[in-house]
């Protein structure tokens, strides 16, 4: 069977969210990288998960989790090259994670997802191997948007000459990726050199699950929501 890989890319040095992803988070001493291990950890049917960081404590908790949680997780050192702010992603992409294995499929997530759990991974992964055989080359998250989108100054996603102001389940949907998953085969992303194939199949996620953070603002606010979650008894994971 096909293996497949699980992938969490942890850069060191953010700009926009200082330690993002070790400083504590909804009662993780370790962070979100500790709350994204034990929500992978649930997930079967990955036969490695890889913890790539050029961040000295980003890897000795992976070694710790892996030596302690789940065998399954390597801390893989990121060369510096592959690790500052100004690395372009498509050559992160084509030259880098591509060649982490010959062979297999790559299942990639990042910690800044809180609300990405176990289930939400589960089912895209059954989905992944569902849509492999019908066809489709790779998987990509997206939430779908039944909004109000403007566009050099008029709507973008309806039309206002029918209806000034449709029903908003009534709005064309547009996808927006949310990087939360992808999923593909290691030799279709060297081909490609991108994280996306040639027939992606779009696999939807509601907006509570696909929250990400990118500003130290969004880290706080996903903090005292995970930690509300957490005193009424609903798991993260």
């Amino acid at each position: 069977m096909t293996k497949m890989i699980g992938f969490i890319p942890c850069r060191a040095g953010s700009e926009r969210v200082k330690h993002k992803n070790t400083r504590p988070f909804a009662g993780y001493e370790n962070g979100l990288l500790e709350l994204k291990l034990r929500q992978m950890q649930k997930v079967t049917g990955l036969d490695r998960i890889i913890v790539s960081s050029n961040d000295p404590l980003v890897l000795d908790y992976a070694a710790r989790f892996a030596a302690e949680e789940d065998a399954r997780v390597t801390p893989l050192p990121r060369p510096e090259e592959w690790g500052n702010s100004a690395t372009s992603m498509g050559a992160f992409i084509a030259d880098y994670i591509a060649h982490l294995s010959e062979d297999g499929d790559i299942f990639w997530t990042h910690v800044t997802h809180p609300f990405a759990t176990a289930a939400v991974y589960q089912r895209a992964l059954d989905a992944y191997h569902r849509i492999r055989a019908e066809g489709y080359d790779s998987l990509i998250s997206a939430t779908r948007l039944q909004k109000f989108l403007w566009r050099d100054g008029k709507p973008f996603n309806y039309d206002n000459t029918v209806e000034r102001w449709p029903r908003s389940q009534d709005i064309t949907p547009v996808y927006e990726i949310n990087h939360a998953i992808y999923a593909m085969p290691f030799a279709l992303m060297r081909e490609t050199r991108d994280r996306i194939g040639h027939k992606p199949y779009f696999f939807e996620m509601e907006e509570a699950e696909s929250m990400d953070i990118d500003w130290e603002e969004q880290f706080l606010l996903m903090d005292e929501i995970a930690r509300a979650r957490r005193q009424n008894g609903l798991s993260l994971l």
